[in-house]
């Protein structure tokens, strides 16, 4: 009985980050509107660190961040806060939601090619079926991706490939020296170094934000900051701990439905059979790569 209900609350946690984060993607969408992509990364990574700094210090916990392995820490975080978030918001402006999310999402996909180039590791028939599908499924988005209005639409699929290949690398490195200490302070750790390079970064190459936006952009930044980033890394990390990472990981793969779905409901952004095809294909090969290094690595 007490398995079950962990199983029960694991899977709740799970279904929370994937509403959350599928959703946020319309609230992040708004809000570029009237900030740009890097600043409201930038601020979105260290509201997060804040966000969770402060919680975990609320409930008596101490933050630990042990000397080993903090160069290590801070390239996933560049690789996967910075580089893949920003990269995604950057992108972001030129595609729709449900677009986006896809692109984003075929994480597994780039870390497949990253391990076959760099480790030169033996791909096997599913590996070759999973990059089929989701390449396929990223042809078809960017053959229809720029619209009548607009001529930024294969920059906006390249910018979230990229963005996607980011933390795919970030992942990859992750993998060859996982660390030991306390995975909340190296969360806290890695938002935060992040976001103040990605604000640098802003503040070098982007337009200055107008201060009559800062009341638009208060809610979107406290949604981030407090729901998306805090809450939903802390109810991530509890499904974590009773739910398997293959499951967990897999669960992943329905975010881009609920963005597509939210901005089908909420905006009105019905998609198109090119799009549907695409996602069907995108989650196909992102759910048989996930699986199969699931697998491959219990066979270890």
């Amino acid at each position: 009985m007490k398995t079950s209900a962990v199983n029960v609350i694991g899977l709740l946690c799970l279904s929370f980050v994937v509403v959350i984060w599928g959703t946020n993607w319309l609230v992040i969408k708004d809000a570029l509107h009237s900030s740009p992509p890097l600043l409201f990364t930038g601020i979105r990574l260290l509201g997060g660190a804040i966000a969770i700094g402060a919680a975990r210090l609320c409930l008596g916990y101490r933050l630990r961040l042990g000397c080993d392995g903090k160069g290590r820490l801070v390239a996933v975080g560049l690789l996967q806060m910075a580089g893949g978030l920003g990269l995604s918001l950057a992108g972001l402006q030129y595609l729709d939601v449900g677009t986006s999310a896809l692109i984003f999402y075929t994480m597994p996909l780039w870390l497949v090619v990253i391990e076959w180039a760099i480790d030169r590791q033996k791909q096997s028939l599913l590996d070759v079926i999973a990059l089929t599908c989701g390449m396929l499924g990223l042809g078809l988005l960017a053959s229809g991706a720029a619209p009548v209005a607009t001529s930024h639409g294969i920059l906006g699929v390249a910018l979230l490939s990229m963005a996607a290949f980011s933390w795919a690398l970030g992942t990859w490195v992750h993998k060859r020296a996982p660390g030991d200490g306390d995975v909340w302070s190296r969360t806290i750790f890695q938002l935060a170094t992040s976001g103040v390079v990605v604000i640098v970064a802003s503040l070098l190459l982007e337009r200055r934000l107008e201060w009559t936006q800062l009341p638009i952009l208060a809610w979107p930044i406290a949604f981030n900051c407090i729901v998306a980033t805090g809450l939903a890394f802390v109810a991530w990390y509890r499904a974590l701990s009773s739910v398997s990472t293959q499951i967990a990981s897999q669960s992943l793969v329905l975010i881009p439905v609920v963005a597509l779905v939210a901005a089908a409901v909420l905006q009105q952004q019905a998609p198109t059979a090119r799009v549907l095809l695409a996602c069907v294909l995108i989650i196909v090969g992102v759910t048989i790569a996930i699986w199969h290094a699931g697998q491959r690595t219990r066979s270890l």
